[in-house]
């Protein structure tokens, strides 16, 4: 039995609605009471034991991780012919949001710390043997509610694609990409095995957008991003935002490699060199050259 969109009140697998928060291609998302989230597979995606399994993985491998940077699934199961899971409730928005759709970008420190906590948070993922496979800035959640600190809370969300890191299934089949593809690492292009270099390729290519407003390569196309993804030299980032560290330049570059062996090793190392990029002395101005130049110089020699 299918139903129609929940109002308030209403109560559905033992949650009481309080209000509808968004409504997705194949889910439905509400707060309920309790400070929860409640996200429920529509009637149509339902129907599709393709879009069932992706659902029941997401909230099978979510629920098994547990960390400050992680949104986290509570519960999860099936009422009334619907997949449902209960999640941590976040209020805020998106890093998406907040680089104004390529018009405006971050604040340099604070896209440093969005970097660093996601990092946080997929370094414990991966040694938890988990791979996100779609780490993109809609899917870096800020919470706008109080910490003690005063910092916002960064929460990497979204793990519907998400696999272990033994698992073969490809993010790339049959000419489609299951994945956001201006995030993503030759190797899913390519249908090969996928590693933690690649959640790291991810995570540069959203350092880039978070630091200049726009993603590694923006072009016009999927076939051209493609394309880009495959073969063309990481963007430098000094040349589109003046201001910028150089070092940074070295950061995208590593982090974008198209070899995972040259990538870092970890997360944490990605936003320990966006650290010291950002912490290096600045370099010393060329020395003032005379205006009149080397030629004026040597000729007032001779005359004295």
């Amino acid at each position: 039995m299918t139903r129609g969109r929940l109002s308030p009140g209403d109560v559905f697998a033992g949650y009481t609605v309080e209000r509808l928060l968004g409504v997705g291609g194949m889910s439905e998302v509400y707060l309920v009471a309790g400070h929860e989230t409640l996200k429920i597979l529509n009637a149509d995606a339902s129907r599709s034991e393709r879009l069932r399994a992706k659902f029941v993985m997401e909230a099978e491998i979510a629920g098994t991780l547990h960390h400050p940077n992680i949104v986290s699934v509570h519960a999860h199961g099936e009422t009334d012919g619907q997949l449902w899971m209960s999640m941590h409730y976040v209020e805020g928005y998106s890093a998406a949001r907040i680089v104004a759709r390529g018009q405006i970008a971050l604040e340099v420190r604070r896209a440093a710390r969005i970097v660093g906590e996601v990092a946080k948070g997929l370094d414990y993922a991966h040694a938890q043997g988990v791979l996100h496979r779609d780490v993109k800035p809609s899917n870096i959640l800020i919470s706008t509610g109080a910490r003690p600190d005063g910092y916002e809370q960064v929460l990497l969300s979204d793990w519907g694609i998400a696999r272990l890191v033994d698992d073969e299934t490809p993010l790339a089949r049959g000419g489609t990409v299951l994945t956001s593809i201006q995030y993503a690492a030759p190797e899913v292009l390519r249908g090969e095995s996928l590693s933690p270099q690649t959640d790291i390729y991810a995570l540069g290519a959203t350092l880039v957008e978070l630091l200049t407003g726009k993603p590694p390569y923006p072009l016009a196309t999927p076939l051209a991003i493609m394309d880009a993804q495959l073969g063309a030299s990481p963007p430098v980032v000094t040349e589109r935002r003046r201001t910028l560290r150089k070092g940074l330049d070295t950061v995208v570059a590593t982090a974008l490699a198209k070899d995972p062996a040259d990538r870092y090793e970890t997360c944490q190392d990605l936003a320990d060199a966006v650290e010291r990029a950002l912490t290096a002395p600045a370099p010393e101005p060329p020395p003032r050259r005379s205006p009149f130049g080397a030629g004026l110089r040597s000729v007032l020699r001779r005359h004295h």
